[in-house]
């Protein structure tokens, strides 16, 4: 029995450096490429925005938040880049229509513009879907 407890400590050991070694690898790939906002700078623009309100909330090297508050709520969008993809989270809390969550994962070599045009396409849907049911 306590060989294969060893053994399984052992596999857990390798994995969890595996990780961390990947990790550091793709922080330090991220890094050299000047950060999140300048490797895709193209897609966070699009949402940056100071006549709606929308700034920078946060922002370090693999991570980024654009969002707003106003009294009726709040739009916050994330960008997280993770293993050679960019994944982009759309939060909504809206007193009148309540709290909403779209989540995509795309390819960090998809073009930035063709990642706009789908998030900007689901947002809309998602939305009329949602507005749909107060007619």
């Amino acid at each position: 029995m306590s060989t294969f407890l060893i053994f399984i400590i052992v596999i857990i050991g390798f994995v969890i450096f595996s990780f961390v070694k990947d990790s550091k690898a793709e922080t330090d790939k991220i890094v050299k490429e000047g950060g999140i906002y300048n490797k895709y700078k193209t897609l966070i623009d699009n949402f940056i925005d100071s006549s709606s309100g929308m700034n920078v909330i946060k922002k370090n090297n693999k991570y980024m938040c654009v969002g707003m508050n106003n009294s009726s709520g709040s739009i916050v969008f994330h960008f997280q880049h993770t293993f050679n993809q960019i994944n982009v989270t759309f939060e909504m809390k809206n007193i009148f229509i309540g709290d909403h969550k779209l989540k995509w994962d795309f390819p960090e070599t998809m073009p930035q513009t063709d990642m706009i045009k789908h998030i900007e396409n689901r947002t809309r849907q998602y939305m009329d879907n949602v507005t749909a049911k107060f007619n």
